[in-house]
């Protein structure tokens, strides 16, 4: 039995140590900062123990005495048939019981790593807080390490295919195994996180990576996912997860469309946008030239711009006028006279199919590039 003054002490030690080896200091202390990552984002006993077997090379297992939890996982970060002798352990503590242990078990003739000691030391702690957290769901929360630091360098690009993989072991994915990435924007990202777990459902890893952008890796997402209000997002292409970074760019580019004005939805799908991601890909100093585009620029810049442009919007969205003037909520006079307005404005004759087309063309161009 140990307390956690005692702890608190060791890793006072611990963090004395490494300050004194100035060549190792900052692995010491990116060791740390890995284990507090997975605890602060509410990692699981399996998620903390495969995230260290594959990080130390070796075979990881962590048991829960009190709830009957045990975990084995292997270097490649899948469950371990076979352990082996156990080559060193740390039993886990909570308040000032001792709960479990957790234990590293390496093959024969691997000799124990100079970092196996700091390695344990904290995982027993990351346990520890999974030990106190552990009650019966309301509701599927994230699940998955979340160190925002391996996100990035998963979804950066120019790494190679076996970083790549290693990066995607960290973060509890198998290798190949076929994800789709989430970009979410949110003027104040950080008071909105425990929205966005909720909204999230299966295996996912959500990092926050700036103020305003977060991360979401799925395998697979929810079929349903509702955003909290103020926040938008937009989903990539399935990918296998070693080339997340293109289902990332992908979704990155497709987020200007999310909502663009009020018939764009807050979450929209990279699949569902198709070909029209090309237009946030062209020449932005020409499309600003092009006459349909300061057509609409003129209107916007009007008495009554952004009422005209909502309208223009309601217009180019639905298949008739009539049908405008009923989502509008507006007589189908009123619309049909605004249109013929707007219409001889833009020098398009919004009562039909092409003109109407040709118009929202013009409008996604403007909001795009232009405003």
């Amino acid at each position: 039995m140990r307390s956690s003054d005692g702890y608190s002490a060791r890793m006072q030690g611990l963090l004395r140590w490494v300050s004194t080896i100035d060549s190792a200091a900052e692995r010491a202390l990116r060791i740390i900062e890995f284990f507090d990552q997975l605890t602060r984002h509410d990692a699981d006993i399996e998620a903390v123990t495969r995230a260290t077997a594959v990080m130390a090379e070796a075979t990881a297992g962590a048991e829960d005495d009190v709830h009957d939890v045990a975990c084995a996982m292997t270097p490649a970060g899948r469950p371990a048939q076979q352990t082996g002798a156990k080559t060193i352990s740390r039993p886990v503590v909570h308040g000032n019981e001792v709960i479990g242990r957790v234990w590293l078990a390496r093959a024969e003739g691997d000799l124990e790593r100079d970092w196996d000691d700091l390695v344990m030391e904290r995982m027993a702690l990351a346990i520890a807080a999974a030990h106190a957290r552990r009650r019966p769901p309301e509701r599927n929360l994230v699940s998955g390490p979340t160190d925002p630091a391996i996100v990035q360098y998963l979804l950066g690009g120019g790494i190679s295919e076996p970083d790549a993989s290693r990066a995607a072991q960290l973060l509890g994915f198998r290798a190949g195994q076929q994800v789709r990435v989430v970009v979410v924007a949110c003027a104040d990202l950080s008071n909105r996180m425990s929205e966005l777990r909720a909204a999230f459902a299966g295996f996912v890893v959500l990092a926050a990576l700036s103020g305003t952008d977060a991360a979401v890796i799925g395998s697979p997402l929810p079929t349903s996912i509702t955003l909290p209000d103020g926040t938008t997002g937009c989903v990539g292409p399935t990918v296998p997860v070693e080339h997340a970074d293109v289902s990332w760019r992908s979704a990155h580019r497709g987020l200007r469309f999310a909502a663009m004005s009020p018939s764009w939805p807050a979450l929209i799908d990279t699949a569902d946008l198709g070909c029209l991601l090309a237009l946030d890909g062209l020449d932005r100093d020409g499309i600003r030239e092009l006459a349909d585009v300061r057509a609409v620029g003129a209107v916007a810049a009007g008495r009554r711009g952004k009422e005209d442009l909502d309208l223009l919007d309601v217009i180019c969205a639905s298949n008739s006028l009539r049908e405008a003037a009923t989502s509008a909520h507006m007589h189908h006079s009123s619309v049909n006279y605004r249109a013929q307005a707007l219409g001889a404005q833009l020098g398009m004759n919004l009562g039909t199919a092409v003109g109407r087309y040709r118009a929202r063309t013009a409008l996604i161009f403007w909001r795009l590039h232009c405003r």
